[in-house]
């Protein structure tokens, strides 16, 4: 596994936290097949398996992104600390609920589920903190000869902000659904709504933003562009993703499907 080996390279303490959430994808996909339960309409293990692979492959991708950064060691090793736990106890909490035949997000049915799901709020608020971090710290650093991919690696996180953020619109919600009941008619695998609005969508568009820009940068910079192109480029794209985001968003509260 030569991308494993570069990346326990750069950040072991994230790289070997997002291998264990992608060691177990294949775990909860096999639970999907011997496991015929619903929750919302859904295999009951569909949940953490979906979460697993995004989990698993952001923290990757700030494993990727943190040996860019030329801080102090003890910094950045208590950013990867914070990231890893919060991620990882967001993966076991979701993936508990899902064994205990219930839903993780907007349970207070029980003090126990209410207790699950205020642990998984501290832990987006600490992971979003460390992130933020993250970002203020490349806004120091130096773009040198790569002007695109640090412009996208800035815009990225910001918009991995975003969409973080907008999760609160869900808590405010108490669901993920406008509209309708959560649970209704859904496009496979992803299950966004194909009926009502869905505050997943738009939350989707912006936290995929920290792996989406940070390589459209990286294709600028191959190109024969100007520094000053390079970043207006990477501009524009991003700006662009803004507003797709922005747009599935107002889409979502106006209860209506986003692209179906």
């Amino acid at each position: 596994m030569k991308l494993y080996a570069r990346l326990d390279e750069r950040n072991a303490i994230l790289a070997r936290a997002g291998f264990v959430c992608l060691a177990i994808f294949p775990v909860l996909v096999l639970l999907m097949l011997l496991d015929d339960r619903l929750l919302t309409g859904v295999n009951i293990w569909l949940k953490p398996s979906k979460f697993a692979l995004s989990i698993g492959v952001y923290l990757w991708t700030m494993a990727w992104l943190f040996s860019e950064l030329r801080r102090r060691k003890w910094l950045l090793t208590s950013l990867a600390l914070a990231i890893a736990a919060a991620m990882l106890i967001e993966q076991s909490l979701i993936t508990l609920q899902a064994a205990r035949g219930t839903t993780s997000h907007f349970n207070v049915s029980t003090p126990f589920d209410a207790t699950v799901f205020s642990l998984m709020g501290m832990g987006v608020a600490v992971n979003s903190s460390a992130a933020a971090v993250v970002l203020l710290l490349f806004c120091f650093e130096r773009d040198g000869e790569r002007p695109g991919y640090m412009w996208g690696i800035r815009s990225g996180l910001m918009l991995f902000l975003l969409g973080s953020l907008e999760g609160f619109a869900m808590i405010q919600n108490a669901a993920h659904t406008v509209g309708s009941p959560d649970g209704g008619p859904g496009i496979a695998l992803l299950n966004w709504s194909t009926s009502a609005g869905d505050l997943r969508i738009a939350h989707f568009v912006g936290i995929h933003a920290i792996q989406v820009l940070p390589f459209l940068g990286y294709l600028v910079d191959r190109s024969p562009a100007s520094v000053t192109t390079r970043r207006l480029a990477v501009s524009i794209a991003a700006f662009a993703y803004a507003v797709l985001g922005t747009l599935t968003y107002q889409q979502a509260l106006l209860g209506k499907p986003a692209f179906f």
